[in-house]
């Protein structure tokens, strides 16, 4: 299996620093969830592992090769990732924009290969998007158009899948439609999932491993027994929680919360 170690990781912009000293070892053929509140580094630091932006300072390693040696055709190969805005200059149907994720291994001068078009076809269907595989992105619901999204990423073929915020803007339903989509991929595939998600619950119950982010530092890393605590709810999300254990999934459930210190126009009361 693929496996991403992430060692002494710092990054600037603008002369503000937006991750401090990032030192990780992602779960091969694991979900991990990164969480955190926002401005924290969640997203940024997806970004800095697939090479999109540069780290200052440390080092990202695909099954020990340093991502900065690496071509961006062999890097697209072991990660992919998915943005948490997702826009198109111009609409296309549906299996056109899924073939665009085979970019990564089209010969010069050639079109898509039956290979290609098998892996398409492939993601289609694990995500249920195959029955409007033909309809335009503009007439799919935002439900829908998260799952082409999501076979844009498998299709792609990558051992390693970043999702930033794959649940932001559905409403309930979908968002468990989303998470459990990427469940059954990863118990199938045994693909590398890291994600970021805002909902705590969600993170909980979809993860095999919890990282808490604040600050732009890598807080407390663990399953999500070991990383809910409510000294961590209170240092990280200034909230005290009530925590319960899902008799189903043997999980942590936060099952109530409250301001740790509650504030008024910044000052504590």
């Amino acid at each position: 299996m693929t496996s991403v170690t992430i060692e002494n990781m710092d990054l600037t912009i603008d002369e503000k620093d937006i991750l401090k000293d990032i030192n990780l070892e992602l779960m091969s053929g694991k979900i991990t969830t990164i969480i955190g509140p926002n401005g924290c580094g969640k997203s940024t630091l997806l970004k800095a592992v697939s090479n999109i932006i540069r780290a200052s300072d440390g080092s990202v390693y695909i099954n020990d090769l340093d991502i900065r040696q690496m071509k961006s055709k062999d890097l697209a190969k072991k990660i992919s990732i998915l943005s948490q805005k997702n826009r198109l200059q111009y609409d296309l149907k549906v299996h056109d924009l899924v073939g665009f994720s085979r970019y990564p291994y089209l010969k010069r001068f050639r079109g898509l290969s039956p290979e290609d078009h098998k892996m398409i076809d492939w993601a289609l269907t694990e995500t249920g998007a195959d029955e409007f595989r033909d309809r335009m992105m503009s007439e799919l619901s935002g439900g829908q158009a998260q799952r082409v999204w999501i076979s844009l990423l498998l299709a792609q073929g990558a051992d390693v899948l970043l999702l930033d915020e794959p649940t932001t803007y559905l409403d309930i339903h979908h968002q468990l439609e989303t998470l459990n989509i990427i469940r059954k991929l990863n118990q199938k595939a045994h693909q590398t999932v890291v994600m970021v998600l805002h909902d705590i619950n969600q993170a909980l119950k979809y993860s095999d491993e919890i990282v808490v982010m604040n600050k732009g530092r890598v807080i407390k890393t663990g399953t999500p027994a070991e990383v809910l605590t409510n000294e961590t709810l209170n240092e990280v999300f200034n909230i005290n929680g009530k925590i319960t254990t899902d008799p189903v999934t043997g999980k942590p459930v936060l099952t109530d919360y409250e301001l740790f210190c509650r504030t008024v126009d910044g000052r504590e009361s």
